[in-house]
């Protein structure tokens, strides 16, 4: 992610099925690291950092919930839609404050936000430093959410107060667009009153998709970029990064075709890319989205090549996608998940903003 005063160019780099970050990942990474752009990267900062994200991810310690510095137990939530959608919703809050980085995880088509579960406890919960000279990864303010007619989110309020059923088979494509400009509102209606209780920082906003989800998440972050902000309030703007797994060009009417065209989401957002390069339709799209973001996040000269990419691909040798090759350990996602995260928003300095008058 650019921070305003940038620093130059970013990097793209590709990773393939030789990385693993298990415990041999060191070794692991260095194999890697002979013929891929990513040997820039073997520093031992960024090899702690990803060794703290496998812990983090896969190896995660129960967390003793009432400790000082133990985050919360997750709390179920419900929202409402401006067309009355009841959506259900897990909020994993942070001990971090105004530090806290949000995540928002949106599911496939007929999964539910369970899914994300393991996912969501780790980054919730990271392992504390065992030395002073290892960086510390904050806690992360992580909300599961079911998008209409998904496990939860299956009922609708209807003018005369009756309730209505609604079921992922029987969706139209206005209902799938209703996921981006109707539920996801709601969401960060949530978000706006969490940042302004000083719960989390909504100017670090990330959002990881999965299959369909990864579509609503491209969409709604060009719809947060598009927005124009007010004279006396900060508005829009707020995702810095994006992690979408297994997306597709158009799913059920959910076109990316414009927001691969948007400036912003070209070149602002932060970008992680994973999918399983065994389906070649997934793939075809897939590596078409690459293309183009490959255009505006070059590698840079030799004297910058520390730099922390800001648009990471990951292709897996498997006909797994979404968040199958999420939660399948011998794919190491979870991982670069979570030092993706750390690397473009949580060590980033954007500044918490109020959102509303108090």
């Amino acid at each position: 992610m650019r921070v305003s005063g940038g620093q130059g160019p970013s990097i793209m780099a590709v990773v393939g099925d030789g990385a693993d970050f298990h415990p041999k990942f060191t070794t692991t990474f260095r194999k890697c690291s002979n013929d891929m752009p990513f040997q820039r990267l073997d520093t031992p900062t960024f090899r702690w950092l990803l060794a703290l994200a496998a812990a983090a991810v896969w190896r995660p310690m129960t967390p003793v919930f009432g400790q000082e510095g133990q985050a919360p137990p997750p709390v179920d939530q419900i929202v409402r839609t401006k067309d009355n959608v009841q959506l259900k919703l897990t909020y994993y809050p942070s001990t971090a404050g105004k530090d806290a980085v949000p995540v928002v995880m949106l599911h496939d088509y007929n999964e539910t936000r369970a899914v994300f579960a393991p996912l969501a406890l780790a980054l919730q919960n990271p392992p504390v430093p065992e030395a002073a000279s290892q960086p510390k990864i904050s806690p992360r303010a992580v909300i599961t959410v079911d998008l209409r007619g998904h496990g939860d989110s299956k009922a609708a309020i209807a003018p005369d107060g009756s309730e209505i059923e609604l079921d992922a088979h029987r969706l139209r494509p206005a209902d799938f667009e209703a996921m981006v400009l109707l539920d996801m509102e709601a969401v960060r209606s949530f978000l706006v009153q969490q940042n302004d209780v000083g719960a989390l920082n909504l100017n670090k906003l990330t959002v990881v998709g999965s299959g369909m989800g990864a579509n609503v998440a491209l969409l709604w972050t060009a719809k947060d970029w598009a927005t124009p902000p007010l004279p006396t309030r900060k508005q829009g703007q707020d995702v810095k990064a994006i992690v979408l797994l297994s997306p597709r060009w158009n799913f059920n009417g959910l076109s990316v075709a414009a927001a691969m065209k948007f400036p912003p989401i070209q070149r602002q957002v932060s970008v992680l890319l994973a999918y399983g390069s065994g389906d070649r339709a997934v793939a075809k799209d897939a590596e078409e989205m690459q293309k183009i973001w490959s255009r505006f996040h070059p590698a840079p000269p030799p004297d910058r090549a520390q730099q922390i990419q800001d648009f990471v691909v990951i292709a897996r040798q498997t006909n797994l996608q979404a968040t199958k090759l999420l939660n399948n350990e011998d794919f190491g996602i979870g991982p670069r998940i979570a030092s993706f995260i750390e690397a473009q928003v949580g060590s980033k300095p954007f500044p918490w903003v109020q959102r509303k008058t108090p």
